[in-house]
């Protein structure tokens, strides 16, 4: 089984308007309402791709009742830390070719709660060979709580992902016990060393400090694919060009492809060509972090995995 953590959770409201009429009323019956965030996300496409997701984080209120019942009718196991303050909703309204969102902030998770979820890691994850990390930290917490998760999962020999940004990423990336897999961008990695980089310098500037004790890094480069760091080795992953219907969730789409072939110890390329395929399967449907299966052989035979000699 595969653990991933979403610490700040949401129940994701989308409404589909022909028009948004501001200030006035505006009516539809078009709404969709499911459990959110980016390790949810990632979990719905490992439960596609036939893995065994469960999902932790913190949840509470009527709100984070709504999000353990929604994962469990879709044959989830929840496994999340109740605590005071109430989950987040967070509202897409699509009109007119537009889309406006409205992210509420979600409650602030106080030291006991913290330590609560830190103290139930073991229960947590029982059963579960990966743990992944996903998205921002809520407020009242600081990348010491990542920090702690990735030394427990070292500790008890779990591979653990952290899919995260701006100083958060940067924590992870210099400290002393460094998560197996980060799935940055290209211009994080730049933030990371306080300079912009060109792409023809990652495959030097991954082999280097502070990069070059994370096992797996994967660089998305967008449209054009992404760069992959394997232990010593850099590949150059190639996508074929399509017509994008929706390109929210490929980012998790990726990383639950490539968690799902390194659990089942597929070879280096196979990896990046599954990881591959999922994002790029995803922007090809209007669901968010969905991939049609009957569709993967086709795309996977269409990626182009080349190393870097």
């Amino acid at each position: 089984m595969i653990l991933t953590i979403t610490a700040n959770p949401s129940v994701d409201v989308a409404y589909q308007l022909d028009k948004l009429n501001i200030d006035d009323v505006t009516r539809t019956s078009d709404v969709n309402k499911h459990a959110g965030g980016k390790g949810i996300h990632v979990g719905y496409v490992l439960k596609e791709l036939g893995a065994s997701p469960v999902h932790s984080g913190f949840v509470g209120g009527k709100l984070g009742e709504y999000i353990e019942e929604d994962l469990e009718k879709r044959g989830h196991q929840a496994r999340f830390v109740k605590v005071d303050g109430e989950t987040r909703n967070c509202i897409a309204i699509i009109h007119e070719g537009k889309q406006t969102e409205i992210l509420e902030a979600g409650p602030s998770i106080s030291a006991k709660e913290e330590e609560k979820f830190l103290d139930s890691l073991s229960k947590i994850s029982e059963g579960c060979s990966v743990i992944n990390i996903s998205g921002s930290l809520p407020k009242g917490l600081t990348s010491e709580f990542y920090k702690k998760i990735i030394k427990f999962a070292k500790d008890n020999n779990k591979f653990v992902s952290v899919d995260t940004s701006g100083q958060t990423l940067k924590d992870m990336i210099n400290a002393d016990v460094k998560p197996d897999l980060i799935k940055p961008n290209e211009t994080e990695i730049g933030d990371v060393l306080g300079r912009k980089i060109e792409k023809s310098e990652l495959k030097d500037i991954l082999l280097e400090e502070p990069f070059k004790d994370i096992k797996y890094i994967i660089v998305s480069m967008g449209k054009d694919g992404a760069i992959v760091k394997v232990d010593d080795r850099i590949y150059n992953a190639i996508v074929p060009k399509v017509d994008a219907i929706n390109p929210v969730g490929s980012g998790d789409s990726s990383l639950a492809g490539a968690l799902f072939a390194i659990d089942k110890n597929e070879e280096d390329v196979d990896a990046i060509k599954t990881s591959m395929t999922c994002g790029l399967l995803n922007v090809l449907t209007e669901e968010i972090a969905h991939i049609e299966m009957d569709k993967f052989d086709e795309y996977f035979e269409k990626i182009k995995v080349e190393e870097y000699k």
